[in-house]
């Protein structure tokens, strides 16, 4: 394992402990095993099936990142990526079909020399 591997771990298990420290600190009845720690959220809850499919496709969110439905961090929103990059090729698209209907505009403005007489 590299250094960057065990940075990452340490960090990831440093956050945990601190989220369960956090929890644990609270008095039983406060306890939501849900919330953020330095800013990252967690949530230690065994979610529905639902849930955690949601959290990689959702379409009805344009969030890239979302909270993990169980665990510390984030997981990726594929629909939004998805939308995402349609959106970019739609108006890479259109930029291509402006700059053709341009150049045949300029094209056809032109004008044409005469034939040089000898």
């Amino acid at each position: 394992m590299g250094k960057l591997s065990w940075f990452t771990a340490g960090v990831v298990a440093g956050l945990t402990a601190a989220a369960i420290g956090q929890e644990l600190a609270r008095q039983p009845e406060e306890r939501t095993w849900k919330g953020k720690v330095a800013g990252v959220p967690y949530n230690f809850h065994a979610p529905e099936w639902g849930r955690i499919a949601n959290e990689y496709w959702n379409p009805a969110s344009n969030k890239l990142l979302t909270p993990h439905a169980i665990g510390l961090g984030w997981g990726i929103n594929f629909a939004a990526v998805a939308q995402r990059t349609r959106g970019m090729a739609d108006s890479v698209r259109q930029m291509v079909e402006q700059a053709g209907d341009s150049q045949a505009q300029s094209n056809h403005h032109q004008q044409v020399p005469e034939p040089l007489e000898r």
